[in-house]
């Protein structure tokens, strides 16, 4: 197809994709924003019932989404919004599972994004300082805070200002209430000396209209459409970028090589800037293969460090029973703003400083509980006890970085002859100890709060389909295995030597400067917040460095 000249290429068109596209083009700069799936109307993306159920049966019944499956955001999202894994895989070792969660549509995994918006402090930044694992990140929370604030701002998140040492305060409006058992859940946790509860912060709950058809929390409702109406944009969608095109000397990128994927046909494609914004996993396959492989030379990594350190959250979840503060009714008939939401919740944000339990504490870093109460429950006559409203509490812990954990390219490639992604990773000692942790803490919390921990099957009535849902790792006791969380990071690490990370404290590649990587690959640490926010703080000052006259 005919394309006017670009002078930037965006690949991929999630959460830090349209940041990308965006903060580019207002600033001028003619953008292609390059995404692999479709690009779906607001009705065909969102979808509805019973249609998205027949999509979930199809989905299991093919094996297109065995996986996938296992994470809750696929039972409440269309699945048509979560990737065809025979059409997209990627394979892991044996006895190392990994759960990979692919968006492959205009708009990305920003469409079933959780909409929680947590900034990183100084003590996830510089925590290598502290406890000599990995390395310390080469900007602290003082860097990004103008771009947490300015999108904070744009996106109207809610939250508190709570004065926490461990998660910096933003520019929030007023935070979502507390259901009436939340309510009573922080005031018997006042008491407590080391257990704060707190409103999280994030979007509320979309309410699909004819003004706003598009959740806030995605691309498409947000940045994206921003980027779209400068006039400056185009999205070619159904294309998935392969690699980058270098010059002769291998110095500078001097655009890319996408493939349609209608026919497999490749097309080249030039621009004087490339931002990188696929996803952690997919960011990596296309720099695993643009690296010295290419055909006329890739770029160079003097760390041979691409590819390692991946992480993700460890998480562990607990459901409970607290006795009905407002009747039986489902509370989102009354109030749909009530709905679980990235602000429709609650924090225990324990973070670097976590509750010594024992002595000691016997793992390293912190972690933060999410949780909810009366914010999902089914009709009364579903639950065991209809005089109970249902709670649950999520873990989700930093992990810290290993060079063992890691994406290669295997032998095995996709439908176009590419290289598929191979996934090796597993939960190390710390991680451990850190779940074991947070049991002792979400069981503490509970009690406190007049709760009984259950299994979600033991609280709610589930015809034909509990079977599966007793078979989900969510139900299990341990730890998921990585990738559950969707939170994958890591493996093009930025930091303040090319001889020991992959991009600099500008998200460049160390000896390709015009090739930008601000995905989640780009972290060297995890943190325990969730990170979508920090992505987005991080593209949107990498693109703004990039565009002054200065920037190398």
């Amino acid at each position: 197809m005919p394309l006017k000249p670009f002078e930037a290429i965006v690949i991929g068109s999630g959460a830090t994709g349209g940041v990308a596209a965006q903060t580019l083009a207002e600033a001028g700069v003619r953008v292609l924003v390059v995404e692999t799936g479709p690009d779906l109307s607001a009705q065909e993306a969102l979808g509805s019932e019973p249609s998205n159920s027949m999509r979930r049966v199809r989905g299991l019944l093919s094996g297109k989404h065995r996986l996938q499956a296992q994470h809750p955001g696929y039972w409440k999202h269309n699945p048509l919004l979560y990737a065809d894994e025979q059409r997209y895989p990627y394979s892991t070792p044996n006895d190392q599972p990994f759960l990979w969660t692919q968006g492959r549509q205009v708009g990305g995994r920003s469409l079933t994004w959780g909409g929680i918006t947590l900034r990183l402090s100084d003590l996830e930044f510089k925590a290598a300082e502290r406890d000599g694992h990995g390395s310390s990140w080469p900007i602290s929370h003082q860097d990004l805070d103008p771009h947490y604030s300015a999108l904070e701002r744009q996106f109207a998140v809610h939250g508190n200002r709570d004065g926490l040492a461990q998660l910096p305060d933003g520019c929030t409006t007023a935070p979502l209430s507390f259901t009436p058992e939340e309510e009573q859940l922080a005031r018997d946790l006042q008491d407590s000396t080391d257990i704060k509860m707190i409103h999280s912060r994030g979007f509320s709950a979309h309410q699909p209209s004819a003004e706003c058809p598009w959740p806030p929390s995605s691309s498409p409702g947000s940045s994206l459409s921003a980027a779209l109406s400068t006039g400056r944009v185009e999205v070619l969608s159904g294309h998935l970028a392969e690699r980058l095109l270098m010059n002769g000397d291998q110095s500078r990128a001097r655009g890319v090589v996408v493939i349609d994927q209608r026919n497999g046909e490749r097309m080249a494609l030039e621009a004087a800037l490339v931002v990188l914004c696929a996803s952690t996993i997919a960011s990596l396959r296309f720099l695993l293969l643009s690296e010295g492989s290419a055909p006329e030379g890739g770029f160079q990594d003097p760390s041979a460090s691409l590819g390692r350190h991946l992480m993700d959250h460890v998480s562990t979840c607990r459901f409970f029973a607290v006795p009905s503060r407002s009747g039986r009714q489902p509370l989102q008939d009354q109030d749909p703003t009530s709905q679980l939401s990235g602000a429709g919740s609650f924090f225990l944000p324990f973070g670097s400083l976590p509750p010594q339990r024992d002595g000691l504490l016997p793992f390293s870093r912190g972690y933060g509980l999410w949780g909810a109460i009366n914010r999902f429950d089914p009709p009364w006559w579903l639950k065991r006890n209809p005089e109970c409203r249902l709670g649950f509490l999520i873990g989700h812990g930093e992990v810290l970085p290993s060079a063992q954990n890691r994406v290669t390219l295997s032998e095995s490639v996709d439908r176009w002859g590419v290289p598929i992604p191979h996934i090796s990773c597993r939960w190390g000692a710390n991680e451990t100890a850190m779940v074991a942790h947070m049991h002792k803490m979400m069981a503490e919390a509970i009690a406190l709060g007049g709760g009984e921990i259950q299994p979600l099957t033991n609280l709610v009535k589930m015809p034909l389909i509990e079977p599966v849902v007793s078979n989900m790792e969510a139900m299990k006791a341990g730890a998921p295995p990585p990738g559950y969380y969707v939170h994958e990071l890591g493996g093009a690490p930025m930091g303040s030597d090319e001889n020991n990370s992959v991009v600099d404290a500008w998200n460049r590649l160390w000896r390709c400067p015009n090739v930008l990587v601000v995905d989640g690959s780009c972290w060297p640490s995890s943190a325990w917040q969730s990170p979508t926010l920090t992505m987005m703080a991080l593209t949107r000052r990498a693109c703004l460095q990039v565009l002054r006259p200065q920037s190398a």
